[in-house]
């Protein structure tokens, strides 16, 4: 991928992402209200219901209470004073129907206290028949007695209606608060709701009466839902109940977790998969960038070489030279050197690439390991003499000898004293130092050059990383050493640890294990 579209794809990404949350959300909120109105719909109904149900409750207790035996006493009575209505209907040339209907309606007013508190009884009968009859203008129908009997029989049919008008009734003989609270439970039940709530009556004047239970006087601040309890003789509300739910949100979002939880985890997985691909890409841009900077290292650490081994061929071909001994022993040396320089970069290279793919098997032997960083120190220390430098080596480990690949050992140390070395601008004063902790060997190479940045601590291991100033690489090589270094190290299922303040110098602390 071109690197130019990266940045452009990168916006689109993030403007169809953000406008995807934003309609999500939306959409949630959306569906969220509904749920609050679903809720709300249903508190109501369970609210109307349990008032219509304590009202029942309230008639049947004071009736009882008071006029038990009145219903013994009613009977029915055609000769009271009644409305009959007489519909015809001609439904052909020869025949028509009759429907009549009667009713008698009584009412009375029951006291029930000194106060002019009293229940009204509403007693209906009613008495209804149809017939249909042949129209013959020659000949009457006879009225049979059965006819006769069902028209002047009076078999009514019987209803009661009951009101209290209790306009000074005590709310505490009017409703019992254990009742209230179970019908309230039962109808919220009924209509699938089971949230904790608080139940408080309230009287004409919005003050609360002695009727509540203990969540509604704690959370009676809150949004509640209210409802007409008892009304007076016109119909005009005295006492309002009134709910509270404290967890109604967590009520309602448990009742729809499924779909909630499904809404989320869509978003997670949307919002994953974005960071992850803007993640991969910027990698990519970065590692195509990284990869140019090491063609170009690459190539520069071989053309020196090629440089030098083409003059050298070019000279030894001269007679002047081919016929001097020891200018042809330079050249060759020349030569065989460059020739190790480039066959040295090349084995890098490759053993990193073995290293990514894990196909690096280490030969693990027992090593005395103090001989051989002494060993390596020693070919090591020319390079840093000629720079005017100084390495110094302390070795306070008292058991150094354990199993370790000699080879990648060896070319850790290397890699990490060349590192100290090319990252001091003056003579570089290098020191090593060995340790015990336990049962692991504790290794310090620290120097006294560049340092680097904190942000760049984490950045020094990745493959190609290079620490740079401004956007110029002050220092050759290929960004593959600090690499080859970690992965040697944790295949020997070491630590490596790395302490550095720019300006003051390094510290590398590498950790093997000796078991």
């Amino acid at each position: 991928m071109n690197n130019k579209f990266i940045p452009i794809i990168s916006v689109f990404m993030t403007i169809s992402l953000i406008v995807f949350v934003t309609l999500q959300f939306y959409w949630l909120k959306n569906y969220y209200v509904a749920l609050e109105q679903e809720f709300s719909n249903k508190v109501y109904s369970a609210l109307e219901n349990t008032s219509k149900n304590i009202a029942e409750i309230e008639v049947d207790k004071l009736f009882n209470e008071n006029y038990a035996n009145l219903r013994d006493n009613v009977k029915a009575n055609s000769k009271k004073p009644s409305l009959t209505t007489i519909q015809q209907t001609q439904d052909s040339g020869t025949q028509k129907s009759i429907v009549y209907y009667r009713n008698i309606i009584e009412t009375q007013q029951l006291p029930i206290s000194k106060r002019g508190d009293s229940l009204l009884l509403t007693k209906m009968y009613t008495d209804d028949a149809a017939y249909t009859v042949k129209r013959d203008t020659s000949r009457r129908e006879l009225l049979t007695s059965e006819i006769h009997q069902d028209i002047e029989s009076g078999d009514y049919n019987f209803k009661e209606f009951l009101k209290v008008n209790g306009n000074n009734l005590p709310l505490s003989k009017r409703v019992d608060p254990k009742i209230l609270d179970s019908v309230i439970t039962k109808e919220l039940r009924m209509k699938g709701i089971t949230a904790d709530f608080g139940y408080g009556v309230s009287d004409k004047n919005n003050k609360l009466t002695n009727i509540f239970n203990k969540v509604f006087k704690e959370k009676k601040d809150t949004n509640s839902y209210s409802y007409p309890l008892f009304t007076d003789t016109k119909d005009r509300t005295l006492y309002t109940l009134a709910l509270v739910f404290p967890k109604k949100e967590y009520s309602l979002a448990m009742n729809n977790w499924p779909m909630l939880l499904g809404t989320f985890l869509s978003l997670l997985t949307i919002l994953g998969i974005y960071i992850i691909s803007i993640n991969y890409m910027m990698r990519q841009k970065k590692l195509a960038e990284v990869k140019t900077d090491f063609i170009n290292n690459m190539s520069h650490e071989f053309k020196t070489p090629l440089a030098t081994i083409s003059v050298a061929t070019d000279s030894l071909a001269n007679d002047k030279i081919a016929t001097n001994p020891e200018k042809v022993k330079y050249y060759s040396h020349l030569i065989k050197q460059e020739n190790l320089r480039m066959k040295k970069q090349v084995e890098n290279i490759l053993n990193m690439s073995k290293l990514e793919r894990n196909e690096v098997e280490l030969f693990l032997k027992e090593t005395n390991v103090r001989e051989l960083i002494k060993k390596t120190t020693e070919s090591f220390n020319l390079i840093i003499q000629q720079r005017n430098g100084k390495l110094t080596q302390e070795f306070n480990a008292t058991h150094f000898t354990f199993k370790i690949d000699e080879f990648h050992i060896s070319n850790m140390l290397v890699n990490l004293l060349d590192n100290a070395n090319k990252y001091s601008p003056e003579p570089p004063e290098i020191s090593i130092k060995t340790k015990n902790e336990g049962n692991w060997y504790v290794l310090e190479i620290s120097d006294k050059g560049m340092g680097m940045e904190t942000h760049n601590k984490t950045k020094i291991f990745e493959k190609f990383f290079r620490e740079e100033t401004g956007n110029i690489h002050n220092v050759k090589g290929q960004g593959l050493g600090l690499s080859y270094v970690k992965k040697i190290v944790e295949l020997h299922k070491g630590e490596i640890i790395v302490d550095s303040e720019k300006d003051r110098g390094s510290k590398f602390i590498i950790k093997l294990p000796m078991v």
